[in-house]
């Protein structure tokens, strides 16, 4: 074969198509470290403000905070007579909060606040392991920017710690299929069950 025809062969073959760059893990923590700055930002800025809470939940938790009773049964007038339409857990939550910091449109809010970025990390690792570091950042970078999620992390209703029972519990299952124990089940059946004194069924898929 002639020189040239060899050139020309070189020069027609296909060049190898480069590999997509994949973050090293140092700079995955940093993503996912500012990722969970950015949406403690979005969910913890100005809550020391009022107005980010539902008037009918404020009242029943001030109502909570004036006896035992009232705390154990969720009700919604000092005397005790009507309970909340909701499970307690997260009103007990907010109420403790309440009692510890005072009460404030910041101790109602700050529970929810904290699951939603909590639920940010959670899902990160619940996408990272099986799909790969950019899947996972990009995960966790949708749930802390989605406008509704983040609405709602600042609000006194008690959606976001539905999601994070249900992340819980995904991590749970997910854990237990990996290592064929029984614990991560249990913990998984421990956050639903969590998740259901929060707001009955919505933590279940």
């Amino acid at each position: 074969m002639k020189k040239r025809d060899i050139v020309r062969k070189a020069q027609t073959k296909p060049m190898p198509e480069a590999a997509p760059a994949v973050p090293t893990q140092r700079q995955g923590r940093v993503a996912l470290a500012c990722i969970i700055i950015l949406a403690s930002i979005a969910n913890g800025w100005g809550l020391w403000q009022h107005g980010h809470t539902d008037p009918y939940f404020a009242t029943a938790v001030q109502s909570m905070l004036t006896s035992w009773h009232n705390f154990f049964f969720v009700a919604f007038d000092p005397a005790g007579f009507i309970s909340v339409d909701k499970p307690p857990l997260g009103l007990w939550l907010q109420a403790a909060l309440a009692r510890l910091l005072g009460f404030s449109d910041l101790s109602l809010v700050l529970p929810q606040a904290l699951a939603g970025v909590l639920s940010v990390a959670l899902l990160y690792h619940l996408v990272q392991r099986p799909y790969g570091e950019i899947a996972g950042l990009g995960a966790a970078l949708a749930l802390a920017i989605t406008p509704i999620c983040v609405a709602t992390n600042r609000s006194n209703a008690t959606d976001s710690l539905v999601m994070l029972s249900a992340l819980a519990g995904a991590w749970g299952v997910r854990v237990a299929a990996e290592r064929g124990k029984l614990r991560p089940l249990l913990l998984c059946a421990l956050a639903l069950g969590l998740g259901f004194n929060v707001k009955v069924l919505q933590p279940l898929p």
